[in-house]
């Protein structure tokens, strides 16, 4: 499989709208126990949903000290989208730091690319990089890691430019943290149990938060021709002859990330 191209195909189906308004939302205190399995079956959907969505829909409820966060795939092209770059989920007490720190599950192997420089340098700018079978051996072997790491990402000093961690699930579990997918399903879901007492990856608190959902796309530069021009336009601006192309030149191809944010009112 080509994977650079199977990747701009599914944009045409699930990258329509780049980002939704942010809407504000008070969150539902919940009694009932939960595990965190990957499961909607322990969940009141009916007071826990943040919004209406044939693709994807959210939820999130509040027991004590603790955010439980659920994401239910619904459409195959979200789920592929999901696998191929990840679901990114951010977190914040302020808006100016909300993109700060994102944690990734499953990452996508896109991202999981980005531990090998060189492949991923390959992967984004050669459209033919996809074609090649050690290449292709590479991507089916990082797929195989989906539901055991996480990718952090995280920007410092307010950058825009995000900087990529990976590590073992087990490794960010901690101090009540949870994470889990079940992978019995067929469309992909999401289950975080996160403290609201400063710990965690998150280091937030039990108080109004900002919250994101994003599938980030790669930046691409692929090195594209120039379609054929005139006789005239070629000599003037290349010097070329008749029906010769342009010099191949380099393209960025930066994608809008599809961004679902909300604002959860917990006071």
């Amino acid at each position: 499989m080509n994977f650079t191209r199977h990747f701009f195909l599914l944009l045409s189906f699930a990258f329509i709208t780049a980002c939704s308004g942010t809407k504000q939302i008070t969150v539902h205190d919940s009694d009932m126990p939960i595990i965190i399995d990957g499961s909607l079956s322990d969940w009141d959907t009916g007071s826990t949903s943040l919004n209406n969505s044939d693709e994807i829909q959210y939820f999130a409820t509040r027991q004590g000290n603790y955010l439980y966060v659920f994401v239910d795939v619904r459409s195959i092209y979200k789920d592929h989208s999901i696998r191929q770059m990840g679901m990114t989920v951010y977190l914040s007490n302020s808006e100016d730091s909300r993109r700060s720190v994102g944690i990734g599950f499953p990452p996508g192997t896109f991202n999981l690319l980005r531990q090998y420089p060189n492949a991923f340098n390959g992967f984004t700018t050669d459209l033919e990089w996809g074609r090649k079978p050690e290449n292709i051996e590479l991507m089916s072997e990082l797929s195989k890691d989906l539901f055991s790491k996480v990718v952090i990402v995280e920007r410092f000093d307010g950058s825009s430019r995000p900087e990529y961690g990976f590590a073992e699930l087990s490794q960010v579990e901690i101090d009540g943290f949870e994470i889990a997918t079940d992978t019995e399903r067929r469309l992909l879901s999401l289950e975080i149990k996160i403290p609201l007492d400063g710990g965690s990856l998150y280091n937030v608190r039990n108080e109004d938060l900002w919250i994101g959902f994003a599938i980030e796309p790669p930046v691409f530069r692929f090195r594209e021709e120039n379609q054929t021009m005139s006789p005239r336009q070629q000599t003037s601006v290349y010097g070329y002859g008749y029906g010769q192309r342009a010099p191949r030149q380099s393209a960025r191809r930066s994608i809008p990330s599809q961004e679902d944010w909300f604002i959860l009112r917990l006071r």
